[in-house]
């Protein structure tokens, strides 16, 4: 393959000439002056000469693979983001049509994370160059690859500031134009179904990757993610779909919750964890960790002890344990009634632990409300966290207030 017949190839020899001249390496500059002439093999091997030495270096790795290759394609070739044009020429629809994201994740981006930073004509029209339809081929391909969309936006502006020119992947085929317009999220939610009804993961993360670039962490959980596994759950309650869908679906939102939860900063409050409990045979296990994952996002710790362990089992553990709240969850009545038995545990410091309970159980035998030590929080999430989170900050009013009683007292 010629060299000569790719334009993006050029563009990454000249970006890599260009280096080399920076670097003041006559070697390697000759070498990749014959760009023109040599094969896509051969130049990278004598690129890859002179990148032995940059330790990190992504055109490296781009590179290198070519020795392993003998048919290269360059359908998608690999360019320095400098190597854009940064001139405004391009309108909202012209850049949709490009990237394939919606006019509406394109000003949510725009608006909640800066980028990218289109112009505006004497009309007042935004227009995009074509580095800012790269910045953004660049923040879909991290989205894609599982990184969330904030977490995409940090990398790139910290190797920006850092001197880094980042290298993005751009596809000579365009996609469709996108629907004008922001899509509900139960419109999205219902095609996550049908992505996870089909096994399709790499759709099921685009979905997501889009809920989330529209709308807030506690909407794409509950009603994307959640609202997605509930369709299942109904398809499979009428035999549309097998087992086997309804048991991938529930595991692709608990490794993206548990994702989601590992990359979430330490909590910021001082307060001592929340401990969340299910029910051994349940499959809302999706629901405690949507729970305890907007609680960590708010600054508040948590302890999550699952569904595998009967609560009669870990009851007797809880009695001074360092806690705030313990959050029963079942959706089961007969669950729910095992509860009864159960006494409030006393934490570290003898003093008695706030216990709650969540889940529709209690909805479906209201007469069991009363007769549980716990407090009833609901089986809306909403509510249960907005709950918890009340119940938490007075704690925490009474803990500041206490030592200027003391104060007082002393006085």
């Amino acid at each position: 393959m010629s060299l000569s017949a790719s334009s993006g190839v050029q563009r990454l020899a000249q970006g890599l000439i260009q280096r080399a001249e920076a670097a003041e390496d006559g070697k390697f500059y000759a070498k990749t002056r014959h760009i023109e002439q040599s094969d896509h093999k051969n130049f990278a091997k004598a690129s890859t000469v002179w990148y032995n030495n940059l330790e990190g270096c992504e055109e490296y790795w781009y590179l290198k693979r070519f020795e392993r290759e003998d048919d290269v394609s360059v359908a998608n070739p690999t360019l320095l983001l400098s190597s854009f044009s940064d001139e405004p020429l391009y309108n909202v629809k012209a850049v949709c049509q490009r990237t394939g994201i919606t006019a509406a994740t394109l000003r949510a981006w725009e608006r909640r994370y800066g980028l990218p930073t289109p112009n505006r004509n004497a009309n007042g029209y935004r227009l995009y160059s074509e580095r800012d339809i790269a910045i953004l081929f660049w923040l879909i391909q991290q989205t894609q690859s599982g990184v969330s969309i904030g977490q995409a936006v940090s990398q790139l502006s910290n190797m920006l500031v850092n001197g880094i020119d980042p290298t993005v992947r751009v596809p000579e085929t365009q996609m469709p134009a996108p629907p004008n317009g922001p899509r509900s999220p139960e419109s999205i939610s219902r095609d996550l179904a049908n992505a996870l009804a089909a096994l399709d993961e790499r759709y099921a993360e685009q979905l997501y990757n889009e809920a989330a670039a529209l709308y807030t962490l506690e909407t794409t959980l509950i009603n994307v993610l959640r609202g997605a596994l509930h369709l299942i759950a109904d398809r499979r309650a009428r035999g549309e779909v097998p087992i086997t869908v309804e048991r991938f679906a529930m595991n692709y939102a608990r490794q993206r919750l548990l994702h989601l939860i590992q990359t979430t900063p330490s909590a910021l409050r001082p307060q001592s964890p929340i401990v969340t409990i299910g029910f051994p045979g349940e499959q809302n296990e999706t629901d405690l960790l949507i729970i305890g994952l907007l609680l960590r996002r708010a600054g508040w710790s948590v302890v999550h002890l699952g569904n595998e362990l009967e609560p009669s089992v870990v009851q007797p553990a809880l009695n001074g344990m360092r806690a705030s709240a313990i959050l029963y969850y079942t959706d089961q009545p007969a669950n729910a009634a095992k509860l009864m038995n159960f006494n409030i545990p006393m934490d570290n410091q003898g003093r008695p632990i706030w216990c709650a309970c969540g889940g529709r159980a209690l909805q479906m035998s209201p007469s069991l409300q009363d007769q549980i030590p716990f407090e009833y929080l609901g089986a809306e999430l909403r509510s249960i966290f907005s709950a918890l989170v009340n119940h938490l900050e007075a704690q925490l009013n009474v803990a500041r207030a206490r030592p200027s009683a003391q104060r007082k007292a002393a006085r």
